[in-house]
């Protein structure tokens, strides 16, 4: 009898390895499906209260992949408010990513500390956490398959992430829907540090293939508790583009101009 209970007890544990693994190997997709050389993308950002109300932005996001680590630069064109407020980062090997933003009111660049990484981006439903590099190592978080079905309309994996206790991380866990033929995230629960509370989440939605590159053309984070939703309209994208790597400085931030 001792010898059946063991022989259950250790299927048990290789079965639950073997799903780790395999939702690692899932979600390694996710981050190679958004892996690009370089890309220009035009953004409408739209903010929307509980009661309907929207103030729309207008942005413009570069992003350069450099030693395969990512570099992305959020430039703020619209309305007269927020005109050239400039967000950057850069990822960095074993460690966080490096944040700078510049706010024109204050006409000096300010380093993101890793305390303040939870606050809100530009009165978004983002976090600076959330506008970090999507290159994130799979190894910083145990992954789970919890299982597979279809969110609207598209055969999905549904994947458990849990942050590894030390890890630079604002969220207890993840649950994410993994769209088996893009390997876009179409939807994204976020769950408070203890990871029993849901407190975001993310859906994406019009999902296209332009120039070999899956692509959702619209994004939408909403804050549960607030009923605040943040959407992202992508309304032009360009790949594989020359970028003039000044641009991906705390010069250019400064200044607005790369060398």
């Amino acid at each position: 009898m001792k010898k059946i209970l063991s022989i259950l007890i250790l299927t048990s544990v290789l079965a639950l390895s073997l799903s780790a693994q395999t939702g690692s190997e899932i979600m390694q997709k996710v981050i190679d499906a958004q892996k690009v050389n370089s890309s220009a993308m035009d953004i409408q950002m739209t903010l929307v209260d509980k009661d309907g109300d929207t103030s729309t932005r207008r942005i413009q996001t570069l992003i350069l992949n450099e030693n395969d680590l990512t570099k992305t630069i959020t430039l703020f064109l619209e309305p007269a408010s927020v005109r050239n407020t400039r967000f950057l980062t850069v990822e960095n090997s074993g460690r966080a990513d490096d944040q700078w933003i510049y706010l024109p009111s204050l006409r000096k660049v300010k380093r993101i500390a890793a305390g303040d990484k939870d606050g809100s981006f530009m009165g978004s439903d983002f976090s600076y956490s959330d506008m970090g590099s999507s290159g994130s190592s799979v190894d910083d978080s145990v992954q789970t398959i919890l299982r597979e079905e279809k969110y609207n309309g598209r055969n999905c994996f549904v994947v458990e992430s849990i942050p590894n206790a030390g890890t630079d991380n604002n969220y207890g866990k993840y649950v994410t829907w993994v769209d088996k033929t893009s390997w876009l995230t179409l939807k994204v629960e976020f769950y408070s540090k203890d990871g029993r509370t849901q407190i975001k989440e993310l859906n994406s939605e019009n999902i296209v293939k332009e120039n070999d590159h899956w692509l959702a053309k619209k994004i939408t984070m909403e804050t549960l508790a607030s009923g605040h939703k943040t959407v992202l309209d992508i309304k032009q994208v360009k790949y594989d583009i020359p970028l003039n790597p000044g641009y991906f400085t705390t010069t250019f931030l400064e200044t607005g101009r790369a060398k």
